[in-house]
């Protein structure tokens, strides 16, 4: 799947990592007062707990299609409850249960004129129908998935969707590959590669790269053709040039396992040999069977055809290994059935022999009859050798062909998780307050956010509430996935407490949020299925009548204040929202500063100052960030670009140590 009233996908892996207490968390949000976009959220999310056990995780789909069709009065969220069944359905390889709802999904949102709706379910069917078509071979559903990705792709553009649109290109061009036309899979590919360039995506980019790579490897491979492999090769070690040797994965494992194949066919086979054994270490290290497999067969290769057939044979035989581990992972029934077919074969042989024997006995038959007879034996013997051996054959193409299809269905279900949450971004980007709005109030405003792994745990939050200018920065536990889920309980939190029930004093607005946590995630209680996280917030509170005087409020955060050529950081309250001290009562306290004219606001989370580089590999310092903030112009038009420049080049080689979000504003 090619990657949302609520972002549902961003519960995953967060709930993965505690299985059983996710279940509880979960059955509680479907069983409770919970609106009906948080229980699409947690069907979603408790069908990729059970996601191992399929019998388990179509039962909790059909309870969620009961409450689609029986209990969701609003059109949209029926037509979004819908496409999220055709997702799980489809993780589950359900494919015509997946396009049954899919399109059931796009008959609604083509009903509310919805183009979003309409184009994200086309692209869903797309994907469905590659995936049908990986299973099946049938081109006439690769066929229809390149009309549907198309259709997608028109829609996207009409709409200015240019984060979607550029996934769809992604995915045509997979499609294209997997029917050998890589004219056009190039033609998509690079229209991604584009794009994707522009806006900087670091993993969109590992894939893109990923990607062409393959496309010309396949090529060369096709053509017979070294120019393409040259090509290949420069793509594969743009992926590489990124890893530092840490955090190893599938994706790099099978780059370097591509580099050792090219540098080998193209006669370097030394360096070949040095990148295959790099591509095999890794692929043991996170032990992926698949990868393993595939590399010691190139290392066979490779060490015969440099003349070390020690070796060669020591990784034909690692080869022949995996190969029979992964055969008998996947397809041990079918293994089971061709054995007990010989073994009825071989009783029927020896039950016919002694009949046989008996009647010539009996009857004492003439030479020539036993003659005669003894060669009808043989030849049926024969012929049911034959049979048997026919047999086991068509049964071992069978079990490779269900081989095959299951590691095709392995790489589209990693990419399939990669795309929802690269889709969830778009989603959490869309419940933050647009820029623009925010700029109208407060002047020279600038945002600098920078999520470390696609989805963020850092969020901001503004609105104008009884003539009160209320900006807010959240940092939450964790990043990635879980610190995202929770910036969305925290969002919707503060929507309530500040939008609906008109709180606007920043100390109150802690305290509900705090109270709104704890209830959230069951901290209030004394059972094992609470989660002990939290977040840390700075609440600013302006009022339009007296902007001279900043009313805020602090839950272990800090606020910066630029006045007079001095930076002062204002406190407030060391605990933090939930988290460790969730069992215990809070109470924030309301704080104010005097502002000087001109005075400007600055407000972060920590993984702005906790990022590690420079020459002593040390955190940036909160001292470094006020001195950054004392000596840059807050009042130019590129002030989220100075910011970034400057993380970034402290960082250097290092990864990024934690989301970052950094926000000011002038008084």
């Amino acid at each position: 799947m090619r990657r949302q009233l609520l972002v549902s996908v961003l519960l995953v892996s967060f709930f993965r990592s505690f299985s059983d207490r996710a279940e509880d968390s979960l059955r509680s949000i479907i069983n409770g007062d919970s609106n009906d976009s948080l229980k699409i959220m947690a069907y979603t999310s408790l069908c990729y707990v059970r996601i191992t056990e399929p019998n388990k995780a179509v039962s909790v789909l059909k309870e969620m299609e009961e409450m689609c069709d029986k209990k969701l009065k609003s059109q949209k969220l029926k037509a979004l409850c819908l496409r999220k069944l055709g997702v799980m359905y489809g993780n589950l390889n359900f494919f015509d249960k997946a396009l049954e709802f899919t399109f059931r999904s796009a008959h609604i949102f083509e009903e509310l004129n919805d183009k979003e709706g309409i184009a994200n379910c086309y692209n869903n069917i797309g994907s469905f129908y590659n995936n049908k078509g990986e299973f099946t071979a049938d081109k006439l559903f690769y066929k229809r998935s390149i009309e549907y990705h198309l259709k997608a792709i028109d829609i996207r553009i009409a709409i200015n969707d240019t984060d979607q649109t550029v996934n769809s290109y992604n995915n045509i061009g997979n499609t294209y590959m997997s029917i050998e036309d890589y004219d056009k899979a190039l033609e998509f590919f690079n229209k991604a590669y584009k794009i994707y360039a522009r806006v900087a995506d670091f993993n969109a980019m590992e894939m893109i790269n990923s990607n062409l790579g393959d496309c010309y490897l396949r090529m060369s491979l096709k053509n017979k053709n070294n120019a393409l492999l040259k090509q290949s090769l420069y793509y594969f070690l743009n992926v590489l040039k990124n890893f530092n040797g840490t955090n190893p994965n599938d994706r790099y494992a099978g780059c370097y396992m591509s580099v050792g194949r090219i540098y080998s066919a193209m006669g370097n086979t030394s360096l070949g040999i040095t990148y295959l054994e790099k591509a095999i270490a890794m692929s043991k290290s996170i032990r992926d069977k698949n990868i393993i497999r595939n590399t010691a067969e190139q290392l066979a290769r490779a060490y015969e055809a440099a003349g070390d057939y020690k070796k060669a044979l020591e990784n034909f035989h690692l080869f022949n290994a995996y190969k029979d581990s992964l055969l008998n992972e996947k397809s041990s029934g079918n293994i089971e059935e061709m054995q007990a077919l010989y073994q009825t074969s071989q009783k029927d042989r020896e039950i016919e022999k002694l009949n046989d024997e008996k009647k010539i006995k009996d009857a004492e038959l003439s030479r020539q009859r036993t003659v005669i007879f003894s060669s009808i034996f043989g030849v049926l013997s024969i012929s049911i050798l034959v049979l048997v051996l026919l047999s086991r054959s068509a049964l071992k193409k069978k079990a490779h062909r269900q081989l095959t299809s299951a590691y095709k269905k392995i790489e589209i279900k990693n990419q399939q998780i990669t795309d929802s949450i690269n889709y969830s971004k778009r989603i959490q980007s869309a419940i933050l307050p647009p820029i623009e709005l925010v700029s109208k109030q407060l002047k020279n405003f600038f945002i600098y956010y920078a999520p470390k792994d696609i989805v963020s745990g850092d969020f901001y939050w503004f609105t104008e509430n009884n003539n009160k200018l209320i900006f807010i920065v959240v940092d939450c536990t964790g990043h990635g996935v879980p610190g995202a889920l929770m910036s969305m309980i925290g969002n919707t939190l503060l929507n309530e407490i500040i939008n609906q029930k008109d709180i606007v004093e920043p100390n109150e607005i802690l305290d509900q949020l705090n109270k709104g946590v704890k209830h959230s995630l069951r901290q209030s209680g004394s059972d094992n299925v609470s989660q002990d996280d939290g977040m840390d917030v700075s609440v600013c509170c302006i009022d339009k009548k007296d902007p001279s005087v900043l009313k805020y409020a602090c839950a272990n955060h800090s606020i910066f204040v630029k006045a007079n050529n001095k930076v002062t950081e204002l406190t407030g309250d060391i605990y933090s929202i939930g988290g460790d001290f969730g069992k215990t009562e809070k109470s924030f306290q309301n704080k104010k500063h005097k502002l000087e004219p001109n005075s400007y606001i600055v407000m972060s989370s920590d993984g702005y100052y906790d990022q590690f580089g420079g020459a002593k590999d040390s955190k940036f310092l909160i001292s470094r960030f006020e001195e950054l903030i004392l000596n840059t112009d807050l009042e130019k038009n590129n002030v989220a670009e100075v910011f970034e420049k400057e993380i970034s080049g402290w960082k250097g080689s290092q990864k990024q140590t934690d989301d970052i979000l950094v926000a000011g504003f002038k008084i």
